[in-house]
C-alpha cells in the first residue's frame, strides 16, 4: 500500500513552486509499471529510499537517480517500474519557476530527467541533503519552502511571460499567442522565444499538455465520462481532435484510448 501526502506552498514562494507530495509504502509483489504520458509538470524529485527503475523510449529498466530534475513533457516516452519500498518526496514548480530560480533554459529540460550531479545547479545538493535529514512530510516541506524562499530573493523578478505562463496553468488552456504577447509586452516573436525558454515547450504545445493533463484529471475523477463528454467539456474540435491528443501524448493508438475501460494518468 501507497501513502499519499500533499500540501501547497508557502505564500512567499507560491509563484516559483506549485506544491510538495509524498509517497510512501511498499508496492508489493512484482511491482507496478507506469507509463508517464506528455505532461506541464516540471519538477524535482527526491528519493528517500531505493529510486524506481526508469525505462526510455522503450529501453531496458534502470535505477533512477536519487534525486532528479524533469522538464516538461511533449510527448510519452517513459514508463517507472515501482517495486518493493517507496519514499519519494516531490517539489512542483509553477511553469516557469525552475528558471526564475536557477537561470536554466528550460527548453534544454524538455523531454529530459536530468540527475542533480549533471545539472550543474550544485545548491540543489543542498536543498536534497536537508530534505533527507528531516524527519517527516510537514518538516521536509517547511524546509524546502525556507530553502526556496531564501533562493528566491537572489532570482530575477517576475515578468509578464511568467504570469501568463501561470494563468495558462490555471485555465487549462490559453488565448491566441498575439493576444497574450500583447498583455507581456512584447512581439509575438519575442513572447514564443521567451515563453519557450522559461517554460520548456512553445505556448501552442505547453497550452496542449495543460489541456489534454486537465481531461486526464477529470478522467480520473470521473471514470465514467466518455471521450465525447470530455471532448465538449475542455474545447476540442470533436472526439477525434481530442484523441488524437491523446495519441500524441501517451503513444497508444485511438482504438485503445477509444475503449472507456481504458485507465490513463500522470503520476508525476
Amino acid at each position: 500500500m501507497i501513502l499519499h501526502r500533499a500540501r501547497r506552498s508557502a505564500p512567499a514562494v507560491a509563484q516559483v513552486v506549485r506544491g510538495y507530495r509524498e509517497r510512501t509504502g511498499v508496492s508489493e509483489g512484482p511491482g507496478v509499471i507506469v507509463p508517464l504520458p506528455g505532461r506541464p509538470a516540471q519538477f524535482l524529485e527526491i528519493y528517500l529510499d531505493d529510486p524506481y527503475r526508469v525505462s526510455l523510449d522503450g529501453g531496458d529498466f534502470s535505477p533512477a537517480p536519487e534525486a532528479v530534475v524533469v522538464g516538461p513533457s511533449s510527448r510519452h516516452s517513459a514508463r517507472l517500474w515501482v517495486k518493493g519500498p517507496v519514499a519519494t518526496f516531490h517539489v512542483a514548480f509553477q511553469p516557469s519557476g525552475f528558471h526564475r530560480l536557477f537561470g536554466v533554459g528550460m527548453d534544454a529540460l524538455a523531454d529530459r530527467a536530468v540527475a542533480i550531479e549533471d545539472f550543474g545547479a550544485s545548491p540543489l545538493r543542498e536543498l536534497t541533503d536537508r530534505v533527507r535529514a528531516a524527519s517527516d512530510f510537514e518538516a521536509r516541506a517547511r524546509i524546502a519552502d525556507h530553502w526556496i524562499a531564501q533562493r528566491l530573493t537572489q532570482s530575477r523578478p517576475s515578468d509578464g511571460v511568467d504570469r501568463i505562463a501561470r494563468l495558462v496553468r490555471r485555465a487549462g488552456g490559453a488565448p491566441p499567442i498575439a493576444r497574450m504577447a500583447a498583455h507581456a509586452g512584447l512581439s509575438a516573436r519575442q513572447f514564443q522565444r521567451r515563453f519557450t525558454e522559461q517554460v520548456g515547450l512553445t505556448p501552442k504545445l505547453y497550452a496542449r499538455t495543460v489541456r489534454f493533463d486537465a481531461v486526464l484529471n477529470a478522467r480520473e475523477r470521473s471514470p465514467n465520462l466518455t471521450w465525447t463528454d470530455l471532448a465538449h467539456r475542455f474545447g476540442y474540435f470533436d472526439q477525434a481532435h481530442l484523441l488524437r491528443d491523446a495519441h500524441t501524448f501517451t503513444g497508444a493508438s485511438p482504438s485503445r484510448l477509444i475503449d472507456p475501460s481504458t485507465a490513463m494518468s500522470d503520476s508525476s
